[in-house]
């Protein structure tokens, strides 16, 4: 694949591979902040956490995607780079069991590297990861 994914192509991926995903607002559309979109995804995003399920053997539930009302930048959420991911138990062990810890963000998440680069910050609600 080449360039961004759209919506029903990155949805269908996803349930292929068994990811779920949830919205508070109930929708897909980019535009709005309380939906979760997958448009505009980039393919290597898609294959980084399905490398990450595949690696923690962990039950994954993104949460966020490409929708607005994520912080803007080169390597952002708009962009395709990120995805967030609820926390489970799983998640957080595996994380913190087998990725190097590297500091504390500005905003106090603290920041997780795994041995492909992408970064994992846990923010209180979830996982903020940017697949690199």
């Amino acid at each position: 694949m080449s360039g961004p994914l759209r919506q029903q192509e990155a949805s269908a991926l996803l349930r292929i591979a068994g990811l779920r995903w949830i919205s508070s607002g109930h929708c897909t559309r980019r535009s709005n902040p309380h939906c979760t979109s997958l448009d505009g995804l980039r393919p290597s995003t898609l294959d980084g956490v399905l490398q990450f399920r595949e690696a923690s053997r962990c039950g994954l539930v993104i949460s966020g995607g490409t929708e607005r009302g994520h912080s803007r930048g080169g390597l952002s959420h708009g962009a395709g780079y990120k995805l967030d991911v609820l926390p489970s138990h799983c998640v957080n062990r595996y994380v913190r069991h087998h990725y190097q810890r590297l500091h504390r963000r500005g905003d106090g998440a603290a920041v997780y590297r795994a041995p492909g680069r992408s970064l994992f910050a846990r923010e209180p609600s979830h996982w903020d990861i940017t697949f690199l």
